[in-house]
């Protein structure tokens, strides 16, 4: 049943190679997130502030779907790792199961709140014009992503990663060849704007799930056959959901603090609003390389935490941990040195620019505290317990937001002091994390380790 064993073997083989697919594939999708806002820059800073306000519920979309695929990956690993391939089989079909009802109830509410969102948190009326308009077809494409993210979630569970890797870089190339045909109208004369930005990315979804889901009912054996197979089961899905919600607890507060930043800018106009848009899709390739390797240990966590081999849970998260901050080191430097001219690379917007810089200047800072934060959520993830991931999140925004409301009301306050306030969060959170692992690793590894003696 498991497409590869993770409880024997190298380590550090097993996690370059499963981190190096998924690398891919985030490199992929990265490139089309940049690409994309270099694309819509051409409409103009509203256009750019609107994209990025809509994206922001990519989000949400994340709460959503790690609640269930954190869950689902943990317990299949487990199984895979105890050899119990039968109850494998029966997380695996489950999670597909509850992942399809979940995107069919995230489309009705997103919908629902899509006009509020628009107008509340844009920085002008035509922002929130083109942020309803872009949310339209952008909706449906995050609903479907719902199913698409926990199907590979659970293939990464059996330490298939290839498969789902091969998937969406194939949709995220759709995407890519899409995106300025309609949004300029190549070929047809007419030009969709910020929504031929978000038809794309329905498109290639549908595209990525329907390929995904063709192979892993033809070539694999990880679904259940028979309509009985399928029926709700609701012990099970209680079992993921009950790990996975503090990891979707975790990606809420993310949307939250996203929202709130964007509330927080709204006062500034749309410049830096647009800026923090460009900035963090710039960021997501400095943090592509830690989320590699966070869900690879993850499964790797997960299937040794099963077959009772406690001193290679540790060794994972001391092979993640070096793997981490190497990368990270690179992407700080570069951050804290070129940051104008990353940005320029997709705004010619001096005050973009401006604003965008001093965003990638001051989160170098936290880079290497963020990343290490992520090493301590894989082993979290693996071992089934994300309750203490959650824990340091709550504590990171929240020390970001009641601070910046109270800054707020100063008369010099400016964007920057937001990023300020991010860079000591981050690492009151690593200073939380670090005994938190600690002690779970004590509780859940020692006994394993005294059984061993």
């Amino acid at each position: 049943m498991a497409a590869r064993d993770l409880t024997s073997g190298s380590i550090g083989a097993h996690l370059l190679r499963m981190a190096a697919f998924m690398l891919l594939t985030m490199f992929v999708q990265t490139l089309y997130s940049l690409i994309d806002i270099f694309w819509v820059g051409h409409l103009g800073r509203d256009a750019v502030a609107a994209v990025a306000l809509g994206s922001n519920l990519m989000l949400a979309l994340m709460a959503v779907s790690q609640s269930l695929a954190v869950g689902a990956a943990a317990l299949i690993s487990q199984a895979a790792g105890r050899k119990d391939f039968d109850e494998a089989r029966r997380l695996f079909t489950q999670s597909q199961s509850l992942a399809i009802l979940l995107a069919l109830v995230f489309f009705v509410l997103m919908y629902g709140v899509r006009g509020l969102y628009s107008d509340a948190l844009a920085g002008n009326a035509e922002v929130a014009r083109l942020t309803r308009d872009f949310l339209l077809p952008f909706i449906p494409a995050m609903a479907l992503q719902i199913p698409l993210f926990v199907l590979s979630a659970a293939l990464r569970g059996v330490g298939d990663v290839r498969t789902a890797s091969i998937a969406q870089v194939a949709s995220v190339l759709v995407n890519i060849v899409l995106a300025p045909v309609l949004i300029f109208g190549w070929g047809s004369g007419h030009p969709l704007g910020v929504v031929g930005a978000s038809l794309a990315t329905l498109i290639s979804v549908l595209a990525g799930v329907f390929g995904l889901a063709i192979h892993v009912v033809r070539r694999t054996r990880f679904l259940l056959a028979g309509p009985g197979a399928w029926k709700p089961q609701v012990r099970i899905w209680l079992r993921m959901v009950r790990i996975g919600l503090p990891s979707g607890l975790e990606m809420g507060l993310m949307a939250f603090y996203m929202g709130f930043v964007m509330a927080m800018l709204q006062r500034f106009g749309s410049a830096p609003q647009a800026a923090f848009g460009v900035g963090m899709r710039v960021l997501q390739v400095g943090m592509m390389p830690a989320m590699a390797v966070t869900f690879s240990s993850a499964a790797i966590v997960g299937q040794n935490y099963g077959a009772r081999r406690p001193a290679r849970v540790r060794a994972t998260f001391a092979h993640a941990v070096k793997l981490n901050l190497t990368a990270a080191g690179f992407f700080c430097l570069a951050f804290h040195l070129a940051p104008t001219m990353l940005i320029g690379l997709f705004s010619n917007d001096s005050q973009v620019q401006y604003y965008g810089a001093q965003f990638l200047r001051w989160i170098s800072w936290n880079l290497m505290a963020m990343v290490a934060v992520m090493a301590c959520g894989g082993v979290f993830s693996g071992l089934g317990n994300t309750l203490p991931s959650l824990a340091g999140s709550v504590v990171r925004i929240g020390f970001i937001t009641v601070f910046a409301l109270l800054l707020s009301t100063h008369p010099g306050f400016a964007p920057h002091w937001i990023w300020a306030l991010s860079v000591v969060a981050s690492l009151l959170q690593l200073a939380i994390n670090l005994p938190l692992l600690r002690r779970e690793m004590r509780r859940r590894l020692r006994p394993m380790e005294t059984a061993a003696v």
